[in-house]
């Protein structure tokens, strides 16, 4: 501000030297405020151009911010998907006969579990602030339970002095009740 009104005034008494050498003091002075004039209109069209391009710019780069957070969120969300299917299939034909084929199928469950868990919690944030708390207190719940069920996994797979039979009832009974609170998660409902 204090560099346009000091180049207007330059350029006021510049004008008012150059020409009042032949004309009359109100002719200079209406010389020099029209040359004025012209000098502000310029000096704020330099001005606005410059903030035009400096707001072009800025909204390419968000833009391609944007563009390009959105490509990844697309490839987290292919690369889950594609994990979830491959997960799905190998629960239908996983074996639960030995120990060691009950605890990786029980493993992959808990991944699908886990992974479905994790699109609730990337949804949550787009929830009216209503449901917020409750869905909040649902996904800490749903996190407290897989930490409660790979615990109880990596204890079956030691040598624990546990019946295999009723350690597979129990963790299939965690499993049960995690699946539970992600679908009430899910569904809204608690």
């Amino acid at each position: 501000m204090f560099y346009r009104t000091a180049t207007l005034l330059s350029a006021m008494t510049a004008a008012a030297l150059v020409v009042g050498c032949d004309r009359s003091p109100g002719e200079d002075a209406v010389q020099a405020r029209k040359e004025a004039q012209e000098e502000v209109a310029r000096i704020q069209r330099e001005a606005d151009q410059k903030i035009a391009e400096a707001k072009k710019e800025a909204d390419q780069k968000i833009a391609e911010a944007r563009k390009e957070a959105g490509e990844e969120r697309a490839d987290v969300r292919k690369d889950v998907a594609e994990e979830r299917r491959e997960l799905q299939e190998a629960l239908k034909s996983a074996r639960q006969d030995t120990k060691e084929e009950y605890i990786e199928y029980a493993r992959k469950r808990a991944r699908l579990l886990e992974l479905r868990a994790a699109e609730l919690k990337a949804q949550a944030p787009t929830m009216p602030a209503v449901d917020r708390g409750t869905v909040d207190k649902g996904l800490q719940d749903i996190d407290a339970k897989h930490r409660e069920v790979i615990k109880s996994l990596d204890e079956l797979g030691k040598d624990t002095k546990q019946p295999w039979t009723s350690a597979k009832a129990e963790i299939d009974r965690k499993l049960s009740e995690l699946e539970k609170s992600v679908d009430a998660v899910g569904t809204g409902k608690k």
